[in-house]
């Protein structure tokens, strides 16, 4: 049993179960299943363990006495326990590094790393060291949502609302004092860790660090943060991410005029940055790649014509083997559902 499900494990065995089996008021049950959603969120034992440490017996809330008059335990009363038995653990928590450019998380995952542990907290999180603003977290919804954020450059520039609160005479205050706003505009280069999503029916795609590049006031007195991605180095990305994203641009580019592209040109560096990317793969199997070029003899299954060359490392013709029904859109590795097709045919197929 892995550490984390071994302290899940703990807590509902010391707090959960004995609450929901025990002469509660089904009201108060409904809220420990209500926690149990919680927990079932946990992949790491230090996200955990500051989950529970948030409750505090000195509170006294209604659901801590009424457990106690049960004689059953309570979140509280298990945090020491807790840090004694998985001491080793407790530390590990998710950092922003984990999070990898492309991929989708949940609102759940967001909220936990910047530990707010209620879903219908806003969409701005303010991450602290010793109460001091070390980055924001954003979540954005682009299509649906309250406010009309935007990418201003499909991945690169994002137009972003400030958080706002609706006074009792109906308008709204975009206010710059507000502590994820404050933080934004006045802590030089605060990394911005955006969560993007088109509709709210969508997950979130983690689309990287950005920093404050100007404020912006609407007439109605709306305001809104210029964000530019400044992902570090050390992040990491999801490949088919990375290369959607230079699909989207180069069709931008190639919709503007060649001065603006020039112009650009002359300014940019002629080295790439180098970034590390993590992709999914699939285990194939051997026997259908060696039968599917058996049946082919040489041939492309597409044009029928001979293979376009002979390939330095079998000395046999090169054709490359394809999926009718691609592995990642569920289909089956086998010999039906594939063809031996040349480089041309193989492209065409993926992109024509």
């Amino acid at each position: 049993m892995s550490p984390i499900h071994a302290a899940r494990e703990y807590v509902l065995e010391a707090v959960q179960r004995p609450a929901l089996a025990s002469e509660l008021p089904e009201s108060t049950k409904a809220k420990v299943r209500h926690s149990d959603i919680w927990l079932n969120q946990f992949k790491r034992v230090g996200d955990l363990f500051a989950y529970l440490k948030r409750f505090s017996a000195d509170k006294q809330d209604g659901i801590y006495l009424e457990m106690h008059a049960l004689g059953l335990q309570t979140f509280e009363d298990i945090v020491e326990p807790f840090a004694k038995r998985f001491g080793d653990w407790v530390g590990d928590r998710t950092r922003a590094s984990d999070f990898v450019v492309g991929e989708t998380y949940s609102a759940h995952d967001i909220l936990i790393f910047s530990a707010n542990y209620d879903t219908r907290a806003g969409g701005m999180f303010v991450i602290e060291s010793d109460d001091q603003p070390t980055a924001a977290v954003i979540k954005a919804t682009l299509s649906g949502g309250r406010y009309a954020n935007e990418w201003l450059e499909q991945g690169h520039r994002l137009k972003y609302f400030l958080k706002s609160k609706t006074l009792k005479d109906g308008s709204v205050q975009f206010g710059e004092h507000f502590k994820p706003n404050a933080a934004i505009l006045n802590v030089p280069g605060l990394p911005v860790l955006a969560f993007v999503r088109h509709t709210s029916n969508d997950r979130f795609v983690y689309t990287g660090a950005f920093s404050f590049q100007q404020l912006h006031i609407e007439l109605d007195g709306a305001k809104w943060f210029e964000l530019v991605l400044t992902t570090p180095d050390e992040a990491i990305a999801d490949a088919q991410y990375v290369k959607r994203q230079l699909q989207d641009r180069v069709a931008l580019a190639s919709s503007q005029s060649q001065q603006q592209r020039l112009e650009r040109l002359a300014k940019a560096p002629k080295k790439p940055k180098a970034i590390r990317t993590v992709s999914t793969a699939f285990v194939r199997n051997p026997d259908v790649v060696a039968e599917v070029l058996f049946r082919a003899q040489g041939h492309c299954e597409g044009c029928k014509k001979p293979a376009p060359f002979v390939s330095k490392a079998t000395g046999d013709p090169y054709l490359e083997v394809h999926h009718l029904k691609p592995l990642a859109q569920g289909g089956d590795d086998t010999v039906e559902n594939a063809w031996a097709l040349c480089p041309n045919c193989h492209r065409e197929k993926h992109f024509g």
